[in-house]
């Protein structure tokens, strides 16, 4: 079990490494390239950061009907397919993004309702991953080693948040955020559409092995733990 935690540990860097990207990278898209004309008022950039809190609140008990009801037909999936479930709505909040920025010219702008989705299922993301994680080390561990279990979980989370700085550094420079290049791991990023991409390959990969052995994470884990969790 303990083998469990820390293959999920290292797989959930990959979500926060995309999912934190809302407090760099996607601010400065959001100040840069995205229309936030509203009603004649321009949206301040940062607002885009209330839009995650206040679908969690929306969405956390329509997912937790949602788990009842797979549950109570035994189709519930479990902990290792909700977390993959989450890694794979994470890629697919940026290919949304990245279909909006494809053939973006120098100094467009994208309407702000693409940004939105994005944030939107990428928090549907999270509410299959974080809480199911947390649950499921504590469910996991060994009362002797439990806080020092959760406490790994955690550092994979801090692991995942430097990571995510430094995938935002890569996002192309200038005013218009559309300047200069870079690369990550040979992976050359000229533009905004090529930066998305790169999150899409690194969650939807993830997402694709964490689905693969899911089935052997689930023995790993014992009987009793196979079940999803719900709380």
């Amino acid at each position: 079990r303990i083998t469990v935690i820390f293959i999920l540990a290292f797989f959930v860097i990959f979500f926060w490494g995309a999912f934190e990207q809302a407090g760099a990278s996607l601010t400065l898209f959001a100040d840069r390239q995205t229309e936030r004309t509203l009603f004649g008022w321009e949206m301040p950039a940062s607002y885009f950061q209330s839009v995650n809190p206040l679908a969690v609140i929306a969405l956390a008990p329509i997912m937790t009907i949602v788990w009842g009801f797979l549950y109570a037909r035994k189709l519930e999936p479990s902990s290792p397919k909700k977390m993959a479930i989450g890694l794979g709505l994470v890629a697919l909040g940026y290919v949304v993004i990245a279909i909006a920025v494809k053939g973006l010219g120098l100094g467009e702008k994208v309407s702000m309702w693409w940004l939105i989705g994005l944030y939107i299922i990428h928090t549907i993301g999270e509410l299959c991953l974080s809480p199911i994680g947390l649950s499921m080390v504590s469910k996991l561990a060994p009362l002797r080693l439990s806080s020092l279990m959760m406490g790994t979980w955690f550092l994979a989370n801090a692991a995942a948040n430097k990571f995510a700085g430094t995938l935002s550094a890569l996002i192309t420079g200038g005013e218009d955020g559309t300047g200069g290049a870079t690369s990550f791991l040979g992976f050359q990023i000229t533009n905004l559409y090529e930066f998305f991409i790169l999150f899409i390959i690194m969650s939807g990969v993830a997402a694709a092995i964490l689905f693969l052995f899911s089935s052997w994470l689930e023995n790993r884990m014992h009987n009793d733990h196979i079940e999803g969790v719900t709380e």
